[in-house]
C-alpha cells in the first residue's frame, strides 16, 4: 500500500477550501473527497493507499489539509468513497524530519519548498506517523535511527569519522580526524546511484576537487585531499574543519543586512569567485547556503564559498534538461539560478555564478530574492527570470543608495553581454562603495528580536552545502 504526499496549489486551496464563503483556516476538516491530478507517481495507487495532502501558505509554512483515503483513479481524480475528517493542521515542524521513501526530504532552501513538491513523492512509515500524531495534536515519535557502529569508521585507511555533520542530497558530512596526524577535518562523501554506472563522472569530480584545492585564496573552503573509499566505492573530499555559520541560517537570523556589510560580505565571496574562474573553475551552485561566515581570533569573520564540484555532479547525474527530477527534488537552486542556466546549462561560463551572486546580493540588502516569493511553480520562476528583469532593490528597501542598486541592477542583466563580464568588474563597483577594507566582524550581525528564532544546533553546525 502506499502512502503519497501530494501539493495542493495555494490558488486551488483559497478557491475551493471554503465553506459558507469563508476561507478554512487551522483546526477546521475540509470535507474533500477527490484529488485531481493524472501524474505518473499517483499510479501506485492502483494496488491501494491513501493520499496525504499539503499546501504551502504564506511565510512558508506548510498545512496538512487532509487523506483521500483508497481512492481509484476516475480518468481525471483519483476519488475517495468517503471524505476527509482530518483537520487543517500546521506541520511546518515535520519539514526537517519528512524523508520520503527517497532518505533525501524536502527542500531546506528558502522559497522553494512548494516547488519542491510539485511532483507527489511516497512517505515512509516514520513520516505518516510524524503526520498523522500532529494532525491528531500529539507529540509525533521519533524517528527510526539507525545505531551507531560499536567500532569507529575509518574512510579510505585514513580518516576517523568522529561524528556525522549533516545530510545532504549528495552525500553526508563528517567531522573527522586524520589517523596519522591527529587533524581534524570535514569529509564529505558522495552517494548517489548513478556514479556506479559512470565512472567518468568520478574521475571529473576529483579532477575538480584537485583544480579547487590548487586556488590559493582564503575565500574558497581549503580541500586537503579526495579519493574513493575503497570499502563503499564512494568518492569524498576532505576539508578544513570550519566554525561557524552559513548565510542562509544568518540570514534567517538577522533579517536583511547593512548596506556596507551586505557590500563587504559579497565582495569577498566576489575575491573566491574570482580566484576560481581563473583557475577555470565555475562553481553553478551559489546560494547563501554555499557562502560560509567562518569564525577566527577576535570576532573576525571570513567569507567561505563552499561544495565546487558538486553541482556539477548533480548536473552530470540529471536527466537531459531536466530543472525537476521524476522523484521531485530541484537540480540546482532554481531561486539563483541564471537565465542561461535555466535554457542552456550545457553551455554555461563563468557569469553564470555572477548572477547568482547578485541575487545573493539582492536578498542581503532586502530579505528576499527578485521573483521566489511570490511564484509557486517552477515553470513561472522560470519564465520570470528568462523574461524579465528584476525590480530594483530600492522598491524593497528604499534606504539602498543608488549607487548599489546599480551594481545589483549590473549583476542581474539577463542578457550576459550586459552583466558583469568578470568578478574583477564586480569586485571594482563594491571597492568605489566602500572606503575601509572589506572585514567583517561578529558586531555586524545583530539578531533582530522580532525575527523567528532558528534552530540553534542547527544554526551554529559546520555545514559544507547540500
Amino acid at each position: 500500500m502506499a502512502d503519497i504526499l501530494a501539493i495542493v496549489s495555494r490558488a486551488v486551496f483559497e478557491k475551493d477550501a471554503k465553506v459558507g464563503g469563508k476561507l478554512l483556516g487551522q483546526g477546521d476538516v475540509w470535507p474533500l473527497d477527490r484529488y485531481n491530478s493524472s501524474s505518473k507517481p499517483l499510479e501506485r495507487l492502483k494496488k491501494g493507499g491513501r493520499i496525504f495532502l499539503v499546501t504551502v501558505r504564506p511565510d512558508e509554512q506548510l498545512w496538512f489539509l487532509g487523506v483521500i483515503d483508497a481512492p481509484s483513479f476516475s480518468g481525471t481524480s483519483w476519488v475517495s468513497k468517503k471524505a476527509n475528517a482530518y483537520p487543517i493542521t500546521n506541520i511546518t515542524a515535520l519539514r526537517k524530519t519528512i524523508k520520503f521513501d527517497t532518505g533525501k526530504g524536502m527542500s531546506q532552501d528558502k522559497g522553494t519548498l512548494g516547488m519542491s513538491l510539485q511532483t507527489p513523492r511516497s512517505l515512509t512509515l516514520d513520516d505518516v506517523a510524524q503526520i498523522l500524531a500532529v494532525a491528531g495534536g500529539k507529540t509525533p515519535p521519533e524517528p527510526v535511527l539507525t545505531p551507531p557502529p560499536s567500532k569507529a569508521r575509518i574512510i579510505d585507511g585514513k580518516y576517523e569519522v568522529v561524528r556525522q555533520l549533516g545530510v545532504g542530497g549528495m552525500g553526508v558530512v563528517y567531522e573527522a580526524k586524520h589517523t596519522g596526524t591527529g587533524r581534524r577535518v570535514a569529509i564529505k562523501e558522495i552517494h548517489s546511484d548513478d556514479l556506479e554506472h559512470a565512472p567518468q563522472l568520478v574521475e571529473r569530480f576529483q579532477r575538480e576537487a584537485r583544480a579547487t584545492g590548487a586556488i590559493e585564496t582564503q575565500h574558497i573552503v581549503l580541500v586537503l585531499d579526495s579519493g574513493t573509499d575503497a570499502a563503499t566505492k564512494h568518492p569524498y573530499l576532505v576539508m578544513e574543519y570550519l566554525q561557524g555559520e552559513d548565510l542562509q541560517h544568518v540570514l534567517a537570523r538577522t533579517g536583511p543586512l547593512r548596506e556596507d556589510v551586505a557590500l563587504k560580505l559579497v565582495a569577498q565571496a566576489c575575491q573566491g569567485l574570482s580566484r576560481a574562474h581563473d583557475a577555470g573553475v565555475i562553481h553553478r551552485d551559489i546560494k547563501p547556503a554555499n557562502i560560509y561566515l567562518a569564525k577566527r581570533d577576535a570576532g573576525e569573520l571570513v567569507v567561505k564559498v563552499l561544495d565546487f564540484g558538486i553541482a556539477r555532479m548533480k548536473e552530470a547525474t540529471a536527466p537531459e534538461n531536466r530543472a525537476l527530477t521524476t522523484t521531485g527534488l530541484l537540480l540546482g537552486s532554481p531561486l539563483y539560478m541564471s537565465p542561461e542556466q535555466v535554457l542552456r546549462p550545457k553551455d554555461i561560463d563563468h557569469r553564470t555564478d555572477l548572477w547568482s551572486l547578485g541575487v545573493v546580493l539582492y536578498e542581503v540588502l532586502t530579505g528576499k530574492t527578485p521573483c521566489g516569493d511570490t511564484l509557486e511553480t517552477v515553470g513561472a520562476l522560470f519564465v520570470s527570470i528568462c523574461g524579465k528583469p528584476a525590480p530594483s532593490v530600492r522598491e524593497s528597501n528604499p534606504a539602498i543608495s543608488e549607487e548599489t542598486a546599480a551594481i545589483v541592477k549590473r549583476a542581474l542583466a539577463i542578457d550576459t553581454a550586459a552583466r558583469y563580464a568578470t568578478g574583477e568588474e564586480f569586485l571594482a563597483d563594491i571597492q568605489q562603495r566602500l572606503d575601509s577594507k572589506f572585514t567583517l566582524d561578529e558586531s555586524m550581525f545583530p539578531t533582530d528580536p522580532k525575527l523567528v528564532a532558528v534552530d540553534p544546533l542547527a544554526a551554529t553546525q559546520v555545514k559544507f552545502g547540500d
